[in-house]
């Protein structure tokens, strides 16, 4: 088992919050890993640690058929209530619940960072994306520069 419960706990606990006032800081990000990977009408997407649904939205928008995954239970119920039609689960980022070569792009922004054993939860976004399919992960991290 990897730390999805403790996660889960952790990101859901104010998830009305998280989706109202936090989430929409991600957007940036998500459209540009959206056009990095070319998502567009008829692209088959799983985003990894959905959270409240913002990427999902957003790659909806663009007529991608989407799917997610998050930890925390009540960021999934949000994320369900905006796209009713999507399979969206609650589940852990290192034992994706799809099967092999499912999705034309695997995105994951702000939640490999999380899994207890990263090297399996990407090998595991790997494992769902289509051959010749995209895998993009954003994370934040220290920066620096060279002088």
């Amino acid at each position: 088992m990897g730390p999805a419960p403790v996660q889960g706990d952790l990101w859901g606990a104010r998830a009305r919050e998280w989706a109202d006032l936090q989430e929409v800081m991600f957007a940036p990000f998500y459209e540009a890993a959206f056009d990095a990977a070319g998502v567009a009408q008829g692209t088959v997407l799983l985003d990894v640690g959905c959270g409240a649904g913002l990427a999902l939205t957003l790659a909806d928008k663009r007529g991608a058929h989407v799917s997610g995954l998050d930890a925390a239970a009540g960021l999934v119920e949000i994320a369900r209530s905006r796209l009713p039609g999507a399979d969206i689960r609650v589940g852990e980022i290192e034992e994706l619940p799809f099967a092999d070569a499912t999705f034309d792009v695997v995105t994951g922004v702000n939640s490999g960072q999380y899994a207890a054993d990263r090297v399996h939860a990407m090998a595991e976004a790997r494992r769902v994306a289509k051959a010749g399919g995209a895998v993009v992960v954003v994370s934040g991290g220290a920066t620096s520069s060279t002088q």
